[in-house]
């Protein structure tokens, strides 16, 4: 009697463990699809919101949410390349470090979610402005962990500024490799002015008080009137409109592969 006593009790306990774990499940964190605008004025404030949804059967613990941003070719510190704000979590703690927000938002139980957001400003640069989201829930394993990343990539708009004539002032800074002149602004010592070009009608420019120096300049055919310009074949510049008097944009030099700069167009 006893015998059958204790395995009964025995069958009972290993029931009542098997439901146990079988109510624990296994969480499944999904990185939803963002919130924000997909096609953002260049140098404008947005709010953007990265969402994270545990669709698994099963509490998930320690959450973490990871946002990488777009970084400057600076060296030897690369940062964020545009201007981030506001950072706050539906829950939990945010830190900013290197190109990152990484959020701490605790547990997260089934079909629940949690937000982080924040605002940002895109600049005119060759680099692509990419977010990305990445979660994860600590040590745990999950059903899928191949839902727990996601990217956006808005198109960017420009001002549509459409020039004529007139004088325009150079500000500049060199290096290897840039891709945007915010790289200059975060290092204002870096930058240098003083040099003006003349853009007269009919495509030509001319260097101001320097008649050696000529050259051609034009604006596309797209909405935002990009503009591109050469000066005796020696330097070469593309740019976008930041606003209504400026441009901003990447000059390279004939024959140097090295070396590039960072230019801001405005007019005089």
């Amino acid at each position: 009697m006893l015998k059958n006593i204790f395995a009964l009790s025995f069958l009972l306990l290993a029931t009542t463990f098997g439901t146990t774990a079988a109510m624990a499940g296994t969480p499944n964190l999904e990185v939803m699809a963002w919130q924000g605008n997909a096609t953002p004025l260049v140098e404008s404030p947005y709010q953007y919101t990265t969402r994270v949804r545990n669709i698994g059967n099963g509490s998930a613990q320690s959450v973490t949410i990871v946002v990488e941003f777009p970084l400057t070719n600076t060296s030897p510190n690369k940062y964020i390349l545009g201007k981030l704000t506001g950072v706050s979590a539906s829950s939990g703690t945010c830190s900013t470090a290197g190109n990152k927000i990484t959020c701490n938002v605790g547990s997260l139980g089934n079909n629940q979610t949690k937000s982080v957001t924040f605002t940002f400003e895109f600049q005119v640069a060759t680099t692509a402005p990419t977010f990305k989201t990445t979660a994860s829930a600590g040590t745990q394993p999950e059903n899928n962990p191949n839902n727990n990343i996601r990217a956006t990539t808005p198109a960017i708009r420009y001002p549509d500024n459409v020039i004529g004539s007139g004088t325009y002032i150079v500000s500049s800074c060199t290096g290897r490799g840039l891709t945007s002149f915010y790289e200059c602004e975060l290092f204002p010592s870096s930058i240098q002015t003083g040099l003006s070009l003349d853009f007269n009608l009919g495509g030509t420019l001319g260097v101001t008080g320097y008649p050696m120096y000529t050259g051609l300049w034009d604006q596309n055919s797209l909405t935002n009137k990009s503009l591109h310009f050469t000066v005796d074949g020696e330097l070469e510049f593309n740019g976008f409109a930041s606003n209504g008097a400026c441009f901003k944009g990447i000059t390279t030099f004939v024959g140097n592969t090295t070396y590039n700069s960072a230019y801001r167009v405005c007019e005089l």
